[in-house]
């Protein structure tokens, strides 16, 4: 199947000329896929960083769920010895999932907007959330960046979250602005 994908070439100038519109807001129709994919990327990465540090995973639930008297987009649960980067695994994962995904669609020309329309939420939109959502709320809840705020100094975590959501959002701007015209 051809996507209809080229890649600009580097130095160029060229920027893919997609951008959001107000017809996309149809894909929030999609909100609960998109949401699903957030949550097995931040479950995920908690996984992934639990097995590289020798764990074994006993659960990986990906659904939202109300448990113990408290609801869960999704979690993790795992046996032995690890560190706080299975905790910070998530942010660090939103980061490498938007400068990925910001290179695809500002590097790569992508004809079938719909197609990028999803990259950009899946990949872009989704991390910014996840980050800004997750910091917030550790402000009123435990949760994964309790365990790094003990281990850390909470300037550094602080200074963390405040840049790359203030990178995150500095870049969706950017691809939203009017292009200039050569």
């Amino acid at each position: 199947m051809h996507l209809g994908m080229t890649v600009n070439a580097p130095g160029t100038g060229e920027r893919p000329a997609n951008k959001i519109q107000p017809r996309d807001l149809v894909w929030l129709l999609a909100f609960p896929a998109y949401q699903l994919i957030g949550t097995v990327r931040h479950e995920g990465s908690h996984a992934l960083a639990a097995l590289a540090e020798g764990a074994r995973v006993t659960k990986f639930v990906f659904w939202p769920t109300y448990d113990l008297g408290r609801f869960y987009w999704g979690y993790v649960t795992w046996s032995g010895r690890t560190d706080q980067l299975v905790a910070a695994a998530p942010y660090l994962a939103d980061l490498l999932t938007f400068a990925i995904f910001y290179l695809v669609c500002t590097r790569v020309r992508i004809r079938r907007h719909w197609l990028w329309v999803n990259l950009y939420v899946i990949g872009l939109v989704s991390p910014l959330i996840n980050s800004a959502y997750r910091y917030a709320s550790s402000f009123f809840r435990s949760g994964d960046l309790t365990g790094i705020f003990a281990v850390l100094p909470p300037a550094a975590v602080h200074a963390y979250f405040i840049l790359t959501i203030a990178f995150y959002a500095a870049l969706l701007f950017r691809l939203q602005r009017p292009r200039r015209q050569p």
